[in-house]
């Protein structure tokens, strides 16, 4: 559906139009504050007007097509209005009333009805039980909290929360710009991918924030952050549902599906999505990217303070946010310590002394040396914007303000950011001036340096690097049919073979002559391992025998085996005895795969044999992958250092790893409707160029 009549409308009705508090007071006053003039109807048929404009008694009496109806009244009277405004040529409505999908039982089938009508007609609805939203390129302002009297400035945000408070409280922060504010609810038709999709084409907005409850259509949503990575438009995400109880809340608010924590954060990294954990973060981040007049050409950072303590604490915070400050250049040193006082020392982070906020010659020479040096992509200042500007601080303040506008308007600039030492108000005038100018003041160091790193990521983030698509289901939840069916090792082997994976050399034999002929064909030392599709856990029930060394070893371990198996699992399938080469050790590894009902199968790698259950040192990621993101997965590894030759010990062949978790992601992808389980655990990789071998696997369809 078009979204211009529902966002951009020309003409709007507003039917429930009243004077008693609540959202339809508020939708009309804000309305009525909308550049809508004449083009602006109320309809209320116990009303002749309302907050002193006429009101008509039907949608159908009004003497022009409507755009966009916004409906104010009770659940029960809704379809019966989106019926008439069809009638009238409207395409698109705002419905703010609760009482649908979020309370479940009725509302469900309320919904349900809600939807076919909206359908039938053609209409693009916002809600229901939603705030609607705000237009600040057009002001049209369609919302049904009381905003008024908060910043209703333009800026270059585009906000999309499924709550309406959410969206109240960013927009009551006065130094926030927001190019659209979507407070959509329970998505019934247009929902939060819909949105996404305007706001990423809308060129008004430069960043996304986008508080997230869960979604429905995972295909479209992973299509949409495609799109966004490719454009290389920012998109910042809240997203509830890390505790049991924040999912449950999330169901009960809007009856959005949360969907796997795990899974939205392995999306999320593939896509470059920034991910933050509370709205302050949000607000902090969306206002870095949304202020900046150009990105940093490079992530490189360089801290600049004003004392000891602060250069110390910076120090910290970007070891904390795995913040890399790259030195300063020997040219650069050596200007600096001609402009500094002789007892500063011109490291990265910077103490340029309380001294130099006195000489704003000296401060702006500082700033430009720095900015000259080919290290350093953004400059972030220490800087206490005090609340409110006073004889005694004024000289001060004013003066580092305007040497840092004066330095953004160089040639060749780059972008600078303020990072007081607390969280507090700041002088409005003072606050103007840096953002006129393209300098951010982040609110503390915790959240600002905090939105740095975010920053630096989404700057050393390139789509071209990874497959920007998902293996999720188009259904939106995975549909599960039939009984699951374990296959058994060797199957599982058979499987992966036709994948490329290397797998052990082994046979299956049922006798005692094919054992014999597997053992010689193979060579000693070999394994003998039960083939059965009853017994995944084969260790526990005597169906493992290591180190076979010679035939009578052979023998004995094959019937010790197979009476082992029927004591402990005597109505187990027995397929024969898996004799299988005896692998060198290596480091070892699992690969596995997991599948989330939305988000479709994820692979995942780490540390194997009981590593796995004591250190729970894994990387998940969703499928399809290429080599790249499967290296990645593996550095991201707490264990990294132990394929990289730690300590002396080999290099590992971390290349062979990625094929084969490349491997198995595509296998995944291909089969993403069969497989419900894959499990590869141990995989041996051995030193650099003599590759890697699975000793056992597991896949359960």
């Amino acid at each position: 559906m078009d979204l211009g009549s529902l966002l951009r409308p020309k003409t709007v009705a507003v039917v429930g139009a009243t004077e008693k508090p609540g959202f339809g007071a508020n939708a009309c006053k804000n309305l009525l504050d909308s550049n809508l003039g004449e083009r602006l109807y109320f309809v209320n048929p116990r009303r002749t007007e309302v907050m002193g404009k006429k009101c008509f008694a039907s949608i159908s009496a009004i003497p022009e097509p409507v755009d966009l109806v916004v409906i104010c009244t009770p659940r029960d009277t809704v379809n019966a209005i989106l019926e008439e405004a069809a009638a009238h040529d409207c395409r698109a409505a705002v419905v703010y009333a609760s009482g649908y999908r979020e309370m479940g039982g009725d509302g469900v089938r309320a919904e349900q009805e809600l939807q076919e009508v909206a359908q039938k007609h053609g209409i693009a609805l916002c809600g229901p039980n939603c705030g609607g939203f705000v237009n600040n390129v057009d002001q049209v302002w369609a919302f049904g909290l009381p905003f008024y009297g908060l910043s209703r400035q333009s800026g270059s945000i585009g906000l999309i929360a499924q709550s309406g408070q959410i969206c109240l409280q960013l927009m009551n922060v006065s130094y926030m710009g927001y190019s659209y504010v979507i407070s959509s609810g329970n998505n019934t038709i247009i929902d939060a991918v819909d949105y996404l999709d305007f706001l990423i084409e809308d060129e008004q907005t430069k960043v996304i924030a986008l508080y997230l409850e869960g979604v429905r259509e995972p295909n479209r949503f992973a299509q949409a952050l495609a799109k966004a990575a490719r454009c290389r438009k920012p998109v910042v995400v809240l997203k509830t549902g890390v505790s049991d109880k924040g999912r449950q809340i999330a169901a009960a608010h809007t009856g959005s599906l949360a969907g796997s924590d795990a899974a939205f954060n392995a999306v999320f990294k593939k896509f470059g999505v920034i991910r933050v954990n509370d709205v302050e973060q949000l607000l902090t981040t969306s206002l870095l990217f949304s202020k900046l007049k150009e990105p940093p050409k490079n992530p490189g950072l360089a801290i600049l303070n004003l004392s000891g303590g602060e250069t110390a604490i910076s120090a910290d915070l970007c070891h904390l946010n795995g913040i890399k400050l790259p030195d300063f250049a020997e040219d650069t040193k050596a200007t600096l310590k001609e402009v500094l006082p002789e007892y500063a020392t011109p490291n990265n982070p910077l103490d340029m002394t309380a001294t130099v906020a006195y000489d704003s010659q000296a401060y702006r020479k500082t700033l430009r040396t720095i900015m000259a040096d080919p290290s350093i992509g953004m400059l972030v200042l220490g800087v206490n914007v005090p609340e409110t500007l006073t004889p005694q601080n004024q000289i001060i303040h004013t003066g580092v303000c305007d040497g840092v506008v004066n330095v953004t308007q160089d040639l060749g600039s780059k972008p600078i950011v303020v990072i007081p030492s607390l969280s507090g108000h700041r002088d409005p005038g003072l606050r103007q001036k840096y953002d006129a100018a393209g300098v951010p003041i982040l609110p503390s160091p915790h959240y600002g340096f905090t939105a740095l790193k975010q920053l630096t990521d989404f700057l050393n983030y390139n789509p071209d690097e990874v497959t920007l698509e998902v293996a999720a289901f188009s259904s939106g939840v995975a549909k599960s049919s039939g009984s699951l069916t374990t296959l058994s090792e060797h199957e599982s082997k058979l499987l992966l073979q036709k994948y490329g994976v290397p797998v052990s050399h082994e046979c299956i034999a049922t006798n005692e002559k094919e054992l014999v002929h597997a053992a010689a064909t193979i060579g000693y030392p070999v394994v003998l391992k039960i083939d059965s599709p009853d017994t995944p856990h084969k260790t526990d029930i005597g169906g493992v025998k290591l180190n076979i060394t010679n035939e009578d070893e052979l023998l004995a371990g094959y019937k010790e085996i197979i009476a082992s198996v029927k004591r402990h699992k005597p109505d187990a399938r027995i397929n024969g005895v898996l004799v299988q080469e005896m692998l060198a050790k290596g480091l070892e590894a699992i690969v596995g795969v997991s599948r989330d009902d939305q988000f479709g199968p994820m692979v995942l790698v780490g540390l194997g044999g009981v590593f796995v259950e004591v250190f729970k040192d894994v990387a998940l990621y969703p499928v399809p992958l290429t080599k790249l993101e499967a290296l990645r997965m593996i550095d991201s590894l707490r264990a990294a250092p132990l394929f990289k030759g730690y300590r002396g010990s080999e290099l590992l062949d971390v290349d062979a790893l990625a094929k084969v978790i490349v491997a198995v992601g595509r296998l995944a992808a291909e089969r993403k409707h069969e497989i419900r389980e894959l499990d590869l655990n141990p995989v041996f990789v051995y030193p650099k160029g003599k590759g890697v071998k699975v000793a056992d696997a597991l896949i359960v369809i």
